[in-house]
């Protein structure tokens, strides 16, 4: 992302006079780099996300449903963006298709992590932690409701795990 930075200048001849700052001139200068300011409300946005997802750990499985007081799993990841005006479609296979794709060793807190098959997206968390060997989720699963869990150490999801999604910068 670029940030463009309009500066207009008139030091009333402290600089140069030959430069184009001191004759009142508009020159624009571009910083390639997101500024430390946007990073750091990404990452306290992401933070929220997190704490809030959180929340509803232990909420039971209500199949269809988009809470609060019950979720399926594209239900609760709709639900959790959309208290941060992030708007996601209602069905995994949709929220798979929105945001920017990314590798599973790529993924941040807050990314989307997708599950299935090669013909079919059939479950979505929201990754809480990725490291060396751990990948944490935050998801609603219909035997367990809302839970945490480490995909790496569940025979179940890690034989499952397709990509995820960047749907804060899309």
């Amino acid at each position: 992302m670029k940030f463009v930075i309009l500066l207009m200048c008139s030091l009333f001849g402290y600089l140069n006079p030959n430069n184009a700052l001191d004759k009142g001139q508009e020159n624009i200068v571009e910083i390639s780099e997101t500024s430390d300011l946007s990073k750091e409300a990404e990452r306290r946005l992401r933070s929220e996300i997190l704490d809030f997802a959180q929340k509803f750990v232990g909420k039971k499985y209500k199949y269809a449903g988009n809470g609060p007081h019950g979720f399926d799993c594209s239900g609760y990841t709709s639900f959790i963006f959309h208290h941060f005006n992030v708007r996601l479609d209602r069905s995994s296979g949709m929220q798979a298709k929105q945001g920017k794709r990314k590798r599973i060793s790529q993924l941040n807190p807050a990314d989307l992590v997708f599950f299935g098959n090669q013909k079919k997206i059939q479950h979505v968390g929201i990754v809480l932690e990725v490291g060396k060997g751990k990948l944490v989720m935050v998801h609603c699963s219909s035997s367990k409701g809302v839970v945490v869990e480490d995909v790496y150490r569940s025979d179940y999801w890690k034989d499952k795990l397709l990509f995820g999604k960047d749907v804060i910068n899309d």
